[in-house]
């Protein structure tokens, strides 16, 4: 089952981080921070300049963090941050439905957070952390077990 469950969580990072990986080019490179900026500006994104460059390179580098599995709730707490941003200055006044609705920030931001505190064991995170944990819960267990603790 965990393998199962690791394969699916993989697609899913891969999947969620394809669409971040597109916005945040989107900003940084195909209008440019500059033009980024106008645009929250005249949505009301506070501080446009410097939540243009938030929003592109959280995208950009979330999105390939996400598919590796590399720093997953950092990327997870940040993404969320972005989506919330996006949500409140930008898309709520449109309600809930697509194409202006606040349905694709939600379901993104919601995605990244539980998906970066769920790594699976496809990822680089569990290669570098994961054996440990194992390890210390394996450590803990023998030794509760050792004492004499039953349950």
């Amino acid at each position: 089952m965990t393998a199962i469950r690791s394969l699916l969580t993989f697609i899913g990072r891969i999947g969620v981080g394809v669409i971040l990986i597109a916005h945040g080019w989107q900003k940084l490179m195909s209008w440019g921070i500059p033009t980024t900026a106008q645009n929250f500006q005249k949505m009301g994104v506070p501080v446009p300049e410097v939540s243009a460059w938030y929003a592109a390179i959280v995208e950009l580098a979330g999105g390939i963090l996400l598919i590796l599995g590399i720093a997953l709730p950092l990327v997870g707490l940040a993404v969320a941050i972005d989506m919330i941003g996006a949500i409140v200055f930008v898309h709520l006044p449109h309600g809930l439905f697509s194409p202006d609705g606040f349905e694709l920030p939600l379901a993104v931001g919601a995605a990244v957070l539980a998906m970066g505190f769920n790594a699976g064991t496809w990822s680089i995170d569990h290669l570098l952390f994961g054996r440990r944990k194992n390890r210390r819960r394996e450590e803990a267990a023998t030794e509760y077990y050792e004492q004499g603790e039953t349950y």
